[in-house]
């Protein structure tokens, strides 16, 4: 039986938190030239590469024995659509007419059917536009990855093995720029992005099969935080090539993903209830967050509230606010969609058996 890991359910929380942060930030220089922590120097805060290791982590270690059976696949598929899709789209959906009819909340692009298209079915834009929910480019990857690691289930582990040392080892070459293209497509196929969703399985791999100590293990979740911080700091005075600032935020991730996982591997950890809340509702309140954060941005900058409170009281403000309405879209909106469509899937998949009157027994999804 596979272990729930109640530390790795937590740390879903840490991809908003970090990502809010860094555009409140942004928001803040913008309207009010105020640089909070200063995190708008930088490109991003690298929460979002943590979340590509965690989905190449978790993907690997719910589905490392299914591998290599079709007949799998289409679960695989169906959840990963339940997973993403439902709650995206409506609020994306939502998103659209707010942004025909208030432009300067979203990101600066025209809202048009080709945005719209690509945006509802996370298609990469050649253009580099990006998708109707700024944030949801990330999502693109995304299910990008879940493409590639499709192909897992479609193949014996000696071709697996073969297709994704291939795929590192172009994706090596591309984030080395030992190979290069003129056009988009190739570096989006083969960008850094992969390497870093690559070592969240190999996580998954180890940690299944070896753990460190628990000292070892702190530690490397200890590195890990550490590294975030260290490598804002590097990009602020250089020491070390910038040109790989994913990398080193994806490493950073890597350790604490594998110090966690090994922990929870060990040990029962309870957490309380609102902190396991934050992490299940993490998709909804990242999708929803940047959307809020422009309207109460702009409602505060009408209003004089940051003269009023003060830059860090405004900062708080800002940071309860979004996620507060991340929250309801998770309670209201995710939660019951993607029950109805789990209920609706397992009715689908599941056999309708009858007793010896020809009556359907009670409890029998249907």
């Amino acid at each position: 039986m596979r272990k729930r890991l109640v530390l790795i359910q937590l740390s879903r929380a840490l991809v908003p938190i970090m990502v809010m942060l860094f555009h409140v930030s942004v928001n803040m220089e913008g309207y009010w030239d105020y640089n909070l922590l200063g995190l708008s120097s930088l490109p991003i805060s690298g929460g979002v590469n943590y979340f590509f290791a965690l989905s190449g982590f978790m993907l690997f270690y719910i589905y490392q024995k299914k591998l290599g059976q079709p007949k799998q696949l289409k679960g695989f598929l169906q959840s990963r659509f339940v997973r993403i899709y439902p709650v995206y789209f409506v609020l994306t959906l939502i998103a659209i007419p707010v942004l025909i009819f208030f432009p300067y909340l979203g990101v600066g692009h025209e809202i048009n059917y080709n945005t719209i298209v690509h945006s509802l079915l996370l298609i990469p834009e050649v253009d580099g536009v990006k998708p109707v929910l700024d944030v949801a480019w990330s999502l693109v990857y995304t299910v990008y990855f879940y493409m590639i690691f499709s192909v897992l289930f479609l193949s014996k582990k000696v071709f697996s093995t073969i297709f994704l040392t291939t795929w590192t080892i172009i994706s090596i070459g591309f984030a080395t720029n030992i190979l290069w293209a003129e056009q988009f497509i190739p570096y989006f196929f083969f960008y850094q992005y992969n390497l870093i969703f690559l070592a969240g399985m190999l996580c998954a791999y180890a940690v299944t099969r070896f753990q460190p100590s628990m000292l070892v293990s702190v530690g490397l979740v200890i590195i890990g935080l550490a590294g975030f911080p260290l490598t804002w700091l590097n990009y602020l005075n250089p020491i070390l090539d910038n040109s790989y600032y994913d990398l080193y935020t994806g490493l950073s991730s890597v350790f604490i993903i594998y110090g966690l996982a090994s922990i929870d591997m060990k040990k029962e950890i309870r957490i309380p209830s609102a902190l396991n809340y934050l992490g299940s509702a993490s998709l909804s309140i990242y999708l929803a967050h940047n959307l809020v954060l422009n309207t109460f941005s702009e409602i505060f900058s009408r209003t004089g509230v940051f003269y009023a409170a003060g830059p860090i009281v405004t900062g708080i403000s800002l940071l309860v606010i979004i996620t507060f309405f991340g929250c309801l879209v998770h309670s209201f909106i995710e939660k019951p969609l993607t029950g109805k469509l789990k209920s609706r899937l397992a009715g689908e998949a599941a056999p309708i058996v009858k007793d010896n009157s020809g009556k359907i027994p009670a409890g029998q999804i249907v």
